[in-house]
């Protein structure tokens, strides 16, 4: 499509050109500026007090750092009227953007690399001036923060029925915090609030897969164009004893019980983990590992599947149970694996683990289901050979020495002597399960929470 002028389309009294893919414009300086349309965020509406268009794009600006990396920032163009390349952009803001309550955004400081701040300065405040929205800003200062909102605010704000909107600068871990809390509640809910998701994490998992795999701006974007989704959830029930690891591994905490004390509850909303995975998560969070953001998870699976002394992978001991269900009949039938020894045990709600890990090719995002997967002990090429599988469109769950099927429950009843083998991980968190002692994972029938998931 030719570009095209019209006196009407103009800013800061400059006339407007619209390309096929471009929006180009001289400055009242007289230097020539350009948007590319996969830069655009989205066009909304000027208040009726200042009639018009405004564009929001993200521009790079070239940082002052030694590095050279440049920085992305949110800007907005005021146009008079809307060309006709533009028109795809138009939103009208969403209810989840029009509410009493003002938004609500969380900054998970220590989450990834920690650039969670610096990704609000210059990317989400301008968002929410530029909409006009109210907003209130909570940073984290500790692990326990967005528990604590959560119980003290978000929680009494669903219970009362006030409709709420939070914005989650985090990763994978903000999230589960949430759920962990609003399940492990006995109150009654009224409201679901819906969560935004601004991926600053390292793997970003539910964020990669519900489509949110551009960074933080396809957040902004699912902001403006998607709609609320009810988040599947799964509880990890575990055996006296068992404690959760933090402080980098070297401290202990107590897990919550469940609302009728029968055992020690964490919930979450996609995956939990034992084995290489559940090994090399935990081995890579420590701020030495943390800086090289999701490369440390590769680092980790290196230094397991090729140890130091120069001995085999180690082989996981335990039992593991499933329960499945018929889809014709609807029959629940429990199977008991006839394999003792493993090395990569893990059941998901999600099909991605990472921006381009796919885990799961079979999960719907959001859908509901839960699958497991599993193979036994390998050499650590052979273990290598499988991940690189999974990074190349889940190419692994056809590999023959791969066990990938739907369940509704799985039970794991440890055999390791050495705690170090018997960390779990859920959702991001560390379980040190006690000796002799087991895990059961079962699907969560409540919807408490809703995720704004991007438009197809």
């Amino acid at each position: 499509m030719a570009p095209f002028e019209s006196s009407d389309q103009t800013i800061d009294g400059c006339s407007v050109d619209v390309a096929a893919s471009s929006l180009s414009w001289v400055s009242p300086t007289g230097s020539d500026r350009q948007v590319d349309f996969k830069d655009i965020v989205g066009v909304v509406r000027n208040s009726d007090s200042s009639p018009g268009y405004r564009v929001l794009y993200l521009k790079s600006i070239p940082s002052e750092e030694e590095n050279n990396e440049s920085i992305i920032r949110l800007s907005k163009l005021d146009i008079v009227s809307l060309p006709a390349g533009l028109s795809p952009f138009l939103v009208d803001l969403p209810g989840h953007l029009r509410r009493e309550e003002p938004v609500q955004v969380v900054i998970s400081t220590r989450s990834g690399t920690g650039t969670a701040k610096a990704v609000f300065q210059d990317i989400v405040e301008p968002f929410l001036q530029y909409l006009g929205l109210e907003y209130r800003v909570y940073e984290t200062q500790s692990a326990q923060t967005i528990l604590e909102l959560s119980r003290s605010h978000f929680l009494k704000n669903a219970c009362a029925g006030i409709p709420q909107t939070i914005l989650l600068l985090s990763g994978d871990g903000g999230l589960v915090d949430l759920v962990d809390v609003f399940y492990k509640s006995t109150k009654t809910l009224q409201v679901a609030p819906d969560i935004g998701l601004i991926p600053c994490g390292t793997g970003n998992a539910m964020a990669s897969s519900i489509g949110l795999r551009s960074g933080p701006a396809s957040g902004l974007r699912a902001l403006l164009r998607g709609q609320p989704s009810s988040v599947p959830a799964f509880a990890a029930s575990f055996s006296p004893g068992s404690q959760l690891v933090v402080d980098e591994g070297r401290e202990h905490a107590p897990i919550d019980l469940q609302s009728d004390g029968s055992s020690l509850t964490i919930y979450g909303a996609v995956v939990a983990s034992w084995g290489l995975h559940a090994a090399l998560v935990a081995d890579s969070d420590t701020a030495e590992y943390r800086k090289f953001g999701s490369e440390r998870f590769k680092m980790a699976a290196k230094e397991l599947l090729h140890p130091a002394d120069g001995t085999s992978p180690h082989r996981f001991q335990g039992q593991i149970s499933l329960t499945t269900v018929d889809q014709r009949t609807g029959e629940q039938s429990q199977q008991i694996l006839k394999e003792n020894e493993h090395m990569y045990v893990l059941a998901t709600l999600v099909p991605r683990l990472e921006k381009d890990f796919l885990i799961s090719p079979d999960t719907e995002p959001l859908g509901g289901q839960m699958r497991f997967l599993r193979f036994g002990p390998l050499s650590g090429d052979e273990a290598m050979r499988l991940m690189i599988l999974a990074y190349q469109g889940g190419q692994h769950v056809h590999d023959e020495l791969v066990t990938y099927q739907e369940v509704e429950r799985v039970r794991i009843d440890f055999r390791e002597d050495l705690e170090r083998w018997r960390r779990v991980c859920i959702d991001g968190k560390i379980v040190a399960v006690d000796q002799g002692g087991w895990m059961e994972l079962s699907k969560e029938p409540r919807h408490l929470l809703n995720i704004i998931k991007p438009c197809e």
